[in-house]
């Protein structure tokens, strides 16, 4: 079975690219493709240098990160540990003193900025779905990943909870960072992204501005039922 075909997409360097679709079109494996989970036939390169034939772990170490639509953490470990296990899967440990209380102190800092520093010793299993998604996103900010993908981050939110969520990807996560996003939200697609592309069956069928692509009777005809507007 085949679930991207003739897909060609490129993403500049500091850019957002928003991915839109039908239940089934290919969103999540698109990400799932691209992070090395699912093989894939054609070509893949990031920052110029090919990666397809790259295992998932090797991506991430080159850069590469991304972010689930149901919240992935080590449940068995402490939100302060979450941090320092997703660091030290990309980055190298350091043994100096010194490094390492640096690096101790990014992690304290990242859950800071994410609202989460009260919260550092307790288990996952104790925070609220909100919060388990804001630890998901201090994750993937601690790595200091070039490339973030984000699989529906807005997901099982309530709209208070997914307008706080847009404002800590724009002030925390995205700078700085070429970011590839899923979401069904038109409120962040028009928001956040600087094109939008459209898929179907696995095809890509519309790219351009968001709020272009997104006046197309065609493309709404679509998207029925998959967006929502804020």
């Amino acid at each position: 079975m085949t679930a991207l075909e003739e897909l060609d997409l490129s993403v500049a360097a500091g850019a957002v690219l928003g991915v839109a679709g039908p239940n089934g079109s290919g969103k999540s494996s698109l990400i799932n493709v691209l992070t090395g989970h699912y093989p894939a036939s054609g070509a893949i390169s990031l920052d110029g240098q090919q990666i397809g034939h790259l295992p998932a772990p090797e991506r991430a170490r080159l850069g590469m990160v991304r972010t689930f639509q149901s919240p992935r953490v080590y449940r068995r470990m402490s939100v302060i540990d979450n941090m320092r296990a997703a660091l030290h899967a990309i980055r190298p440990t350091f043994q100096r003193r010194a490094d390492r209380r640096r690096q101790e102190e990014w992690l304290f800092d990242g859950l800071a900025l994410f609202g989460l520093n009260h919260l550092a010793e307790a288990m996952p299993d104790t925070l609220t779905h909100y919060e388990l998604r804001l630890l998901e996103l201090a994750r993937a900010y601690a790595t200091g990943a070039r490339l973030v993908l984000l699989d529906e981050p807005t997901v099982g939110a309530t709209e208070d909870e997914a307008n706080r969520l847009r404002g800590v990807l724009v002030n925390h996560l995205m700078p700085g960072r070429t970011v590839i996003l899923v979401e069904h939200r038109l409120d962040m697609l028009r928001a956040l992204c600087t094109e939008l592309v459209v898929l179907q069956a696995g095809r890509k069928i519309a790219l351009g501005r968001p709020d272009e692509v997104l006046a197309q009777p065609q493309i709404r005809a679509c998207l029925m039922g998959e967006l929502t507007d804020a």
